[in-house]
């Protein structure tokens, strides 16, 4: 983990600091009322591993300075952000990238639709300053669930990939009252045929067809473009749940900002966790329309969270282009010249 402590809101201004490792010497914590607040507040010194901080911060997003004793001092933050109505709206910055720099916060988000944000969420969202949105999703489900208004002079792309199963097709194109119906219909049509692949082989094919279809490429070839540009910060990049699609996305571009192996997979791990309760939901929706198990075991499935997708498409790259960013460059269409703006906008 790169973080020497992660940060987590476990109510209305109580954050919990975890220590990633066990390290007996003293940290200063220091508020930050800004990424670029000058005069941070002090808060505390510990040596604890884990300690709690109350802080009035009303709807602006805080972020913390630690000092070591040595004087090193780094920015941490909550990652998962409490945006009223979304589960798994989340800050990329914070990873250890090439050349012992990081990734910055407050510059690269990922997250589900912005269709459920509140009144209450929207608020919190614009305070990040986003100027950037790619929207993975496709004109269907634009049309079904169209994003709240951050401000008119938010630039948003529409990058749908194409790269959807013929399950997760059916879902999507289908009215909102009858996705779940269609898709369960889809599943028990070719169970009923014989067709009925492993239920897994389904998602996982879905990541290969991120890595190799033209359309995808061209949509996550763009994305990459995008964010090059200057003007591009602070962006963020979402689907529809912000696992599959926006999971793809965001290790494309932390894989070329130099962002390790494991801190990829790490990262696309922690949709598992902000989607447990709304799995739960749509399983309990699920069971409504069916009993039938095999038919839950596989539509729980296409919801859940699992390592080896990620990993499935990082080999993949890895096999047939070497690297992430050679794939960026040679299938994607990246220029070196993008590549370093990329780093120029990211990196700290």
């Amino acid at each position: 983990m790169t973080e020497k402590y992660s940060v987590t809101q476990v109510e209305t201004g109580k954050f919990i600091f975890k220590a990633a490792f066990a390290d007996s010497s003293p940290i200063k914590v220091y508020h930050l009322k800004g990424l670029n607040d000058l005069h941070p507040q002090f808060l505390l010194e510990t040596d604890d591993v884990e300690f709690l901080v109350s802080l009035n911060c009303g709807n602006q997003r805080p972020y913390f300075l630690l000092e070591s004793v040595n004087g090193r001092l780094q920015m941490v933050a909550e990652r998962t952000l409490p945006v009223d109505g979304m589960n798994n709206f989340r800050d990329m910055g914070g990873y250890l990238a090439e050349d012992g720099k990081m990734v910055k916060w407050g510059k690269l988000y990922r997250s589900d639709h912005l269709y459920n944000a509140t009144d209450q969420g929207v608020d919190y969202l614009q305070r990040l300053g986003i100027q950037t949105i790619i929207d993975y999703r496709s004109d269907d489900e634009i049309e079904k669930y169209p994003n709240r208004l951050l401000d008119e002079a938010v630039n948003t792309y529409k990058l749908d990939p194409a790269a959807h199963t013929a399950e997760l097709s059916a879902q999507f194109t289908s009215s909102k009252q009858d996705e779940d119906k269609n898709l369960i219909h889809e599943i028990f049509v070719q169970k009923q045929n014989g067709t009925l692949v492993n239920r897994y082989d389904i998602v996982m094919q879905q990541y290969r067809n991120f890595v190799f279809q033209k359309k995808s490429q061209a949509a996550f070839g763009a994305m990459l473009k995008i964010a090059a540009k200057k003007e591009t910060p602070a962006m963020v990049q979402h689907c529809r749940g912000g696992k599959d699609r926006t999971g793809f996305g965001a290790m494309l571009l932390l894989g070329v900002l130099g962002v390790k192996k494991e801190d990829l997979i790490e990262d696309y791990m922690l949709t598992a966790a902000n989607r447990e309760e709304r799995n739960r939901v749509k399983m309990t929706a699920y069971r409504k329309l069916t009993d039938d198990e095999e038919i839950l075991h596989y539509l729980y499935s296409l919801i859940e969270t699992r390592p080896e997708f990620i990993e499935a498409s990082i080999e993949q790259i890895e096999k047939e282009f070497g690297s992430i960013t050679n794939y960026a460059r040679d299938a994607l269409g990246v220029s070196e010249f993008e590549l370093d703006c990329l780093k120029k906008n990211y990196l700290v």
